[in-house]
């Protein structure tokens, strides 16, 4: 069995009992994880071919080619499962064959509330966002241009999921327990879709987010120094998951 010795690390927000339980004292703990190849799996979220930020695309595309790529080799020559989840629209228009059988929609209850009108950013009322010129434009260009980037096509034996219980089940099936993510973007898809670290960490896996091979969506006074991706990655470090890099991954694969 390949053991992948990898260097990890979490944010500690607790301290010993004989220092001062002060933010300013507050650390990384480190550790190496031994991690059984054949338990172990990479998770792929929403590594697509567009966007309709062009400046956040430029930098996925760029973390893409340089960071995924020479990742999923490693991973691949090391017999870790490679899991492509694009997203349901993805899954849905490109393969189709590997979407979840239709179920029965939940009865609805007896009123809903709030009122369906009311509901959305958008909602139609004083409350309401002002509508943006370019979601029409958003709409479209995923409709006919979004499928997963060239650079990381799915080989034929990889499963592609549309949804956390479809990840849950491939998980299983492959007595997977060790479940590392990457893709995009962090404060976004990588913990909020349902097949995504935080929902995964619910479920009782060890998930390790790979901290080079991700980037959040920025504001205007963060892009820079990508402040809202540093922020997102402590975050999942705090709460929800280890994180290492890619560089480290590859040399375990390496020294097996």
């Amino acid at each position: 069995m390949t053991t992948l010795n990898i260097p990890a690390r979490y944010y500690r927000v607790y301290t010993d009992s004989d220092v001062p339980c002060d933010e300013q004292n507050f650390r990384f703990v480190e550790k190496t994880l031994s991690i059984p190849a054949e338990q172990a799996a990479i998770v792929l979220v929403d590594v697509w071919s567009t966007h309709y930020i062009d400046s956040w695309l430029n930098r996925a595309t760029e973390i893409t080619q340089q960071k995924i790529v020479p990742l999923l080799e490693s991973a691949r020559s090391a017999g870790v499962t490679i899991i492509h989840a694009p997203s349901p629209r993805v899954v849905e228009s490109h393969h189709p064959e590997n979407m979840p059988p239709e179920q029965e929609p939940a009865p609805a209850p007896p009123q809903q509330w709030p009122p369906t009108e009311f509901r959305g950013l958008y909602r139609p009322n004083e409350f309401g966002r002002t509508p943006e010129p370019r979601l029409k434009e958003a709409h479209e260009r995923y409709l006919t241009e979004l499928k997963i980037s060239d650079l990381s096509k799915p080989l034929p034996n990889e499963p592609i999921i549309a949804t956390g219980e479809q990840l849950h089940q491939t998980l299983s099936e492959r007595k997977i327990l060790h479940v590392f993510y990457a893709g995009f973007a962090t404060n976004w898809c990588v913990i909020n879709r349902d097949y995504g670290l935080i929902a995964t960490n619910q479920k009782g896996y060890n998930v390790v987010l790979l901290r080079d091979a991700t980037t959040g969506v920025e504001f205007h006074d963060s892009v820079d120094q990508l402040t809202a991706t540093e922020i997102a990655i402590r975050e999942i470090e705090t709460k929800y998951a280890w994180s290492a890099l890619t560089t480290d991954f590859i040399q375990a694969g390496q020294n097996t």
